[in-house]
């Protein structure tokens, strides 16, 4: 049904049986009263008690039942009150004027309060209209996206209207006609039409008025204003990438422009001296040593401009596979090298498994351990194992982690977000880097649905933390950390091969 207020404020076609009845009644209780005080005051001044039934007649049903209760009041005063009593003759002239006066007095007090009840309809349904109009504004302005909160604001004119709300955004081959049994209108904003809105009711014309006169512009200011948003919202999203470009593209030519030309250096002076025909072969070994390192670093440093740029426009789609995690960690050491030798393994055992990018998760192992080999050292190591790495493969709240504990400095709070940035190198970090494996961790990380972050505390070194999501199927308790000696170097050695599975 139409909001009840609306339904109030528009004219009865037909009093109901209760309306009369409630006429009827108090006529009849208001004879009483006046049979009940008339020989305390003269019967012509007793009257008066029939405006009471009057009134709220004309309050409750309108002001045609409230007119034809005044008349009946008249008849009933006069068969019942004047004399000659249960007769319509009147013995005196002047109760003429007496029935005159009543009459008009009823008939004015039932047209005030027919216009008391109207105009306080139609302050409640403003009042409806505003909360409405709220609401709508509400939900449209606290999504991010206008079609996205369009079923929400349906759904919310379908409870104020009582009937199915269809709003739809604007289309140019939409029209705002509404078919026999309901309504339709285009909403418009500053800028042009922005949305169609249409209803289903049972032809209240109130009801239909209301949505077309007030409600819909509202609602189409509303919509432009969400449109407007994201418009304004895409644009700084655009500038912001831009200037972020910028400063990517800046930054790229003064520090990885160093860092390329480093190696490049090396290599092309390297090629220049083995040209000399007096070179002994250990200088000629030592030289190509120098020219393989330099190709070395280029090739890694070219890896990760690579895949930094791939992150950046969303082309690092991992290619998920389920596998168990300690084999990729596995896959990392064997990738780092001699450097392996300082890195230590600890293991649940059964190991957890994940679902994600092979791929992708040896790069973010391979450059945590770089991260922390390079820059994680203690300053004065007390012993062999305090120049260690250590990494730790477990279960944690549903999620396969992996820790990569140094026994470095330590990071401050300040500082930590800052080493997810490209290009960025914590304060006093020194040894070769560029800044961009932290930057790469993160993103495949992201992108495979898990999370990196970093705990430290000043002086007990830094733990770089990896969280992803668990195979199908992956949901055994830990049974314990042990540590894998099969897994993890011994004593200082490449890491051994693989062990069969449970």
């Amino acid at each position: 049904m139409p909001d009840p207020a609306l339904a109030s404020a528009a004219p009865r076609a037909r009093p109901s049986a209760g309306d009369v009845a409630l006429a009827v009644g108090g006529v009849a209780l208001a004879t009483l009263v006046v049979e009940a005080v008339k020989g305390v005051a003269p019967a012509v001044s007793l009257g008066v008690f029939y405006v009471v039934p009057v009134l709220l007649v004309a309050t409750r049903s309108g002001v045609g039942l409230g007119v034809a209760t005044a008349a009946l009041s008249v008849a009933a005063f006069n068969w019942f009150e004047l004399p000659p009593v249960r007769d319509f003759e009147l013995a005196d002239e002047r109760h003429w004027a007496v029935l005159a006066v009543l009459l008009v007095v009823a008939v004015v007090s039932a047209r005030i309060a027919e216009a008391g009840r109207r105009d306080a309809a139609r302050a409640d349904a403003a009042r409806r209209e505003a909360d409405l109009v709220a609401d709508l504004t509400t939900i449209v302005l606290s999504d991010r996206q206008v079609a996205a909160s369009l079923p929400a604001a349906a759904a919310r004119l379908e409870e104020h209207v009582g009937a199915p709300v269809t709003l739809r955004p604007w289309d140019p081959g939409l029209t705002g006609d509404g078919g026999p049994d309901g309504g339709a209108v285009v909403l418009r904003g500053p800028g042009g039409p922005v949305g169609v809105l249409r209803w289903t009711t049972p032809g209240d014309p109130a009801a239909d008025a209301a949505l077309r006169e007030r409600v819909a512009p509202a609602l189409g200011a509303v919509l432009a204003a969400g449109l407007e948003r994201e418009r304004l919202g895409a644009e700084a999203v655009e500038a912001e990438t831009l200037r972020r470009s910028d400063e990517v593209k800046t930054t790229l030519l003064r520090t990885v422009g160093h860092d390329l030309r480093t190696p490049l250096t090396q290599i092309s002076a390297a090629a220049a001296a083995l040209r000399s025909p007096s070179l002994e072969p250990d200088e000629r070994t030592e030289l190509a040593t120098g020219i393989e390192e330099g190709s070395d670093r280029l090739a890694a440093m070219i890896e990760k401009l690579l895949d930094l740029s791939r992150l950046e426009v969303g082309a690092a789609q991992p290619r998920a596979d389920e596998l168990f995690l300690d084999d990729l960690v596995r896959d990392a050491l064997v990738a780092l090298g001699p450097a392996a030798a300082r890195v230590r393994v600890e293991t649940e055992d059964p190991p957890p498994s994940v679902r994600a990018d092979p791929a992708q998760v040896e790069r973010i192992v391979v450059n945590l351990l770089e991260n922390a080999l390079v820059h994680g050292r203690p300053s004065a190591p007390r012993s062999p194992e305090a120049d260690r790495v250590l990494v730790r493969i477990a279960r944690r709240r549903g999620r396969a982690v992996v820790r990569v504990v140094d026994g470095g400095p330590g990071i401050p709070p300040e500082a930590r977000e800052a080493l997810f940035r490209p290009f960025t190198r914590g304060e006093g970090s020194s040894g070769p880097g560029s800044g961009l494996g932290l930057a790469i961790a993160r993103g495949f990380a992201e992108a495979n649905g898990g999370s990196l972050r970093v705990e430290s505390y000043p002086g007990q070194g830094t733990a770089f933390v990896l969280e992803l999501p668990p195979a199908d199927g992956d949901g055994a308790s830990a049974a314990g950390t042990v540590s894998a000696p099969d897994r993890a170097p011994a004593s200082g050695g490449a890491p051994a091969a693989g062990r069969g599975r449970p």
